[in-house]
């Protein structure tokens, strides 16, 4: 007969313990697990600092933050359109940053309030990291385990590979949409059980939607289900039902999400049309996948050197001396993690691009959330003692192939030096919590995970934090600072004709001083500098044609021509279409600018000339940059970042009017309450065009709607009150069966 030992309930839920030390356990243990977290979060930043300020994040995500801040606190918001950045300004089809999540907002608000944005995303990813924490806490309480070993599981849960390095230090939009698939999971299950109100789902749902990354709506598509999957194995009708509802509310908030990007695709880089593509980029392997508890072990992805997928030292040595058997007891009850586990593998060995899903690793941790779940639940049963021999010599025979596979990817002496070590390291704290379990019980088998966690992820920050690939830049996280250094200038509307790997590392101290000439990204949204470049991961064809714009704001040596000369269509150059005032060119590429005629040398360095207009472009507050001869301008004002006015003196002839921001799909223009055609005109920018009519002054109304806005508020209006009403039938129902 197997023995197990102390696999009877676990402490916090035996019979004699007092109701007085089960309600401080309730709470005292998911806020000990939290604050563990919120500390291990913090060593990453210990070597090197700049840890959280790297890649996307620096480049991309804290600035806009930053911004969308700014912009909310003057009263804007959902901010839609910035037609200041031009390719990255449609920031309801770019999807990214959520726009229509109020928690984002809320996010945006205090980074734009701190004076370092950098110490702003430190803090935003720790309390994202405890957030992950807490849910996968109450998620595998949900499924019945024990408080020691969902505790011991949610706090290596954040620290997972993938997670860490990838969405927490590069990818924070990323990082605040999985937080909420926890949550989504808790809810749903909850309220299957009959213990949560329906419309909390939807909820919880609908922010996780709004989230805006399509990996969190991925993940609350596989959770639900997994969810009627449970449902339907136990049989549970009704409540499947009310689950299928809920689930048809939360996806009638996509299309307030993602209809923009869906019809704006055909003018940008992005295509929603489809397609399966297996180039291997951040594709993780099966043989990768079996050493998810080996703290050195580097997977074989091109460019990755760090652990990326790892997910807890004790999953699989400790896996030898769990007992199983509670998965084949009670699966019918566990089958929406199985699931869930088992489509997330799917999809993490699947190919590396399908539709607008790429990266696998990017989903790993979805499927640790699942696993972690489940670990929780075995756990809970107790460790056994039974075949001390074989089992042993299992979690031997696994740390001896983790050696031989780290050091296998990566031959020299290094990788040896770590992972041996580690598995010496975790072999012993294995040995030392089966020993301590056999002898004091679940609290010191805790003690010994909690503390291998904390010792294994300590080794590999030393290990490999601030040695993995060349994504750091080096301009500053302050906006004061940046802002001083372009104070007088950069003035004006600035184009920045640059290398794409400015600020990125190179040899000696130049490389580490470009950033006060040359900023990559929307790094100048944390300065006062107007500049016209910035991160896009959609673009704009057509601009990106004519000026060579890259997604990361930087442009090509023949952009500095194409300035010069009128693009296909005008009559003025592009320079003035885009109304710029000032030019910053890198001596890298073109180490003698020619000065155009009206412009003069304003600065020059040896690592950039800026070129500056000799009389400003005054036009009001508007973007009309050109104008046909028979039409006179005598007001253009901007009435924020949709909307514009202008009025004019017209001859009776036709007049086109250029506007100095992207035509993207939604522009609607009219003159004197008539509908004018309004449509890319040259180099993509926006274009009305007057038809022939009776001279005098009138008014042109310019303004966008995000496409298909209507369709998108009305149908997540509908999800809110199907949810709503199911929420009401519910409660309803529950009272209906509640003795009288």
């Amino acid at each position: 007969m197997t023995q197990l030992v102390e696999a009877a309930p676990a402490e916090d839920a035996h019979p004699r313990e007092p109701a007085r030390v089960r309600d401080r356990g309730r709470f005292s243990a998911p806020l000990l697990t939290c604050l563990l977290v919120a500390v291990l979060a913090q060593v990453p930043v210990l070597r090197p600092g700049w840890f959280y300020f790297v890649d996307d994040a620096a480049t991309q995500v804290l600035p806009m933050w930053f911004h969308l801040g700014q912009q909310v606190r003057s009263g804007i918001w959902p901010p839609v359109l910035d037609p200041n950045l031009l390719m990255g300004g449609n920031l309801a089809a770019e999807t990214l940053f959520g726009i229509w999540n109020p928690v984002n907002a809320l996010v945006w608000v205090g980074v734009s309030l701190s004076s370092d944005v950098g110490v702003a995303g430190i803090v935003v990813r720790t309390v994202a990291l405890v957030a992950i924490a807490l849910g996968g806490y109450l998620v595998s309480r949900e499924y019945g385990a024990a408080r020691w070993s969902a505790s011991a599981l949610a706090t290596a849960l954040p620290l997972t590979g993938s997670l860490l390095h990838f969405d927490a230090a590069k990818w924070p939009a990323a990082l605040l949409a999985f937080v909420w698939v926890p949550f989504v999971w808790l809810a749903a299950r909850r309220m299957v059980r009959g213990r949560t109100n329906a419309f909390w789902v939807f909820l919880l749902g609908a922010l996780a939607v709004t989230a805006g990354n399509p990996y969190g709506l991925l993940g609350v598509c596989v959770v639900l289900a997994a969810l009627l999957v449970e449902c339907g194995l136990q049989r549970w009708w009704r409540a499947a039902g009310r689950l299928l509802v809920v689930s048809v509310a939360i996806g009638a908030v996509v299309p307030l999400v993602y209809l923009p990007l869906v019809r704006s695709a055909h003018m940008t880089w992005r295509s929603t049309s489809g397609g399966v593509g297996n180039t291997g980029k951040l594709a993780p392997h099966l043989d990768d996948l079996i050493n998810l508890s080996a703290p050195a072990y580097v997977p074989a992805i091109p460019a990755v050197t760090v652990p990326a997928v790892y997910f807890c030292w004790f999953a699989v040595p400790l896996a030898f001396w769990c007992d199983w058997s509670v998965l084949r007891r009670r699966f019918r009850e566990l089958a929406g993690p199985v699931v869930i586990a088992l489509v997330y593998l799917l999809v993490a060995l699947g190919p590396s691009e399908v539709w607008m899903f790429r990266w696998p690793l990017r989903v790993v941790h979805y499927g640790y959330l699942a696993v972690a779940v489940l670990l929780a639940v075995v756990l809970t049963a107790g460790l056994r003692r039974d075949r001390l021999r074989l089992r042993a010599t299992g979690t031997a025979a696994f740390l001896l192939l983790s050696v031989y596979f780290t050091a296998d990817r990566t031959p020299d002496l290094v990788t040896l030096g770590r992972a041996v070590p580690a598995a010496v390291l975790v072999g012993g704290l294995v040995a030392a919590g089966v020993a301590l379990h056999r002898k004091r019980g679940n609290r010191a088998l805790l003690a010994v995970l909690q503390v291998g966690t904390a010792l294994t992820f300590c080794l590999q920050c030393l290990w490999f934090v601030g040695n993995g690939p060349n994504v750091q830049y080096h301009f500053p996280s302050s906006p004061g600072q940046l802002t001083a250094a372009y104070a007088g200038r950069y003035e004006g509307r600035v184009l920045q004709i640059a290398d794409s790997r400015i600020n990125t590392p190179g040899p000696g101290e130049e490389s580490r001083e470009m950033w006060r000439d040359l900023v990559v990204g929307n790094g100048f949204l944390l300065s006062d500098v107007d500049s016209v470049g910035s991160y896009t991961g959609i673009g704009f064809s057509r601009l990106s044609d004519a000026l060579c714009l890259r997604y990361e704001g930087t442009a090509c040596p023949g952009a500095y021509d194409a300035l010069w000369r009128p693009p296909r269509g005008a009559h003025v150059q592009l320079a003035d279409l885009l109304l710029l005032d000032t030019v910053v060119v890198q001596h890298k590429l073109i180490p003698q600018p020619v000065v155009p005629q009206g412009w003069h040398l304003a600065e020059r360095n040896a690592r950039i000339s800026v070129l500056r207009r000799d009389q400003p472009i005054a036009t009001g507050t508007g973007y009309l940059s050109s104008a046909s001869p028979g039409a006179r301008v005598l007001s253009d004002v901007a009435r924020g970042p949709r909307d514009e006015e202008l009025v004019l003196h017209r001859d009776g002839g036709a007049q086109r009017l250029v506007f100095a921001k992207t035509a993207w799909p939604g522009y609607t223009a009219t003159w004197n309450g008539t509908a004018l055609p309004a449509h890319a005109g040259p180099a993509g920018l926006l274009e009305v065009v007057l038809p022939p009519g009776p001279p005098g002054e009138g008014k042109v109304e310019l303004s966008w709607t995000p496409p298909s806005l209507r369709l998108g508020l009305a149908a997540a209006a509908g999800g809110a009150l199907l949810a709503a009403g199911t929420g009401i039938q519910q409660v309803r129902a529950r009272r209906r069966e509640e003795p009288r």
